[in-house]
C-alpha cells in the first residue's frame, strides 16, 4: 500500500529542540503498522530517537 505520512521532528540528535515538518511517501506492507514503521523509518532517515518523530497525519 503506497501512503503519504505528514510528520514532525521535534529534536535533533543530541536531544536539542528542533521544529521540523514534512511529508513522505511510504509503501507498506500490508498487515504492518503504518505509524509505527513509518516513525522507525523516518528517525533512522534523520538520525533521531523514536520520541522525536511525532506522526501528524496518514493519507491514502
Amino acid at each position: 500500500m503506497n501512503i503519504k505520512i505528514n510528520y514532525r521532528i521535534t529534536r535533533d540528535r543530541a536531544g536539542l529542540l528542533q521544529e521540523f515538518t514534512g511529508a513522505r511517501h511510504f509503501v507498506i506492507a500490508a498487515g504492518e503498522a503504518v505509524e509505527d514503521t513509518a516513525r522507525k523509518q523516518l528517525a533512522a532517515d534523520f538520525q533521531v530517537p523514536c520520541a522525536a518523530v511525532e506522526i501528524r497525519s496518514v493519507e491514502n
